[in-house]
């Protein structure tokens, strides 16, 4: 799908709540979400998993291969629901990598980072936001802490957040550390 095409679908769906269907070039599956921003470059959406709202997922325009705007039996069921009652946009600077971890770096959150193309994959802490890398500190599948690493912005494909996984990761290990 053409870049332009795809930023005038971003741009019909952004805060109406319409809801998306993204094909990333990394994944095999179909990802289903709300665009609530973005940009030639960034994408920020709040995920949609089998009727649940599961946190914001900011990813790179040029890993969408393509997306569709859905008019269906989910969209009824969501609606119906109340499932975007109440949402708010997170807010979070989309101008770049660097200006989304600058407004992360500001909230008590576990972030997710990944490159779906190598398999990388960290949750935890920013610790710091450099011109074109971010130092990060992650820890294990049984939480124990890692040293901190510098990952550079050129190396990220998706960056998430107040999704199930990372918000109970976060209560767990805040009640750990009491």
């Amino acid at each position: 799908m053409k870049k332009s095409k795809k930023l005038k679908i971003l741009r019909r769906s952004c805060g109406t709540y319409d809801y998306c269907e993204f094909d990333f070039a990394y994944c095999a599956y179909a990802c289903y979400n709300y665009v609530l921003g973005f940009n030639e470059r960034l994408c920020l959406c709040v995920r949609e998993d089998d009727f649940i709202l599961d946190g914001f997922e900011i990813c790179r325009v040029k890993d969408i291969e393509r997306v569709a705007l859905l008019d269906n039996a989910t969209v009824a069921i969501n609606k119906r629901g109340g499932l975007l009652d109440g949402l708010e946009t997170p807010s979070v600077d989309i101008t770049s990598w660097r200006t989304v971890f600058e407004t992360l770096s500001k909230k008590d959150l576990f972030v997710i980072v990944q490159n779906e193309y190598r398999g990388f994959f960290r949750i935890g802490k920013i610790k710091r936001v450099k011109k074109k890398s971010v130092i990060f500190k992650s820890f294990d599948g049984d939480g124990v802490w890692q040293p901190k690493i510098k990952i550079p912005f050129s190396d990220i494909t998706t960056v998430q957040f107040g999704n199930r996984y990372a918000v109970y990761w976060k209560e767990y290990l805040d009640k750990e550390k009491k």
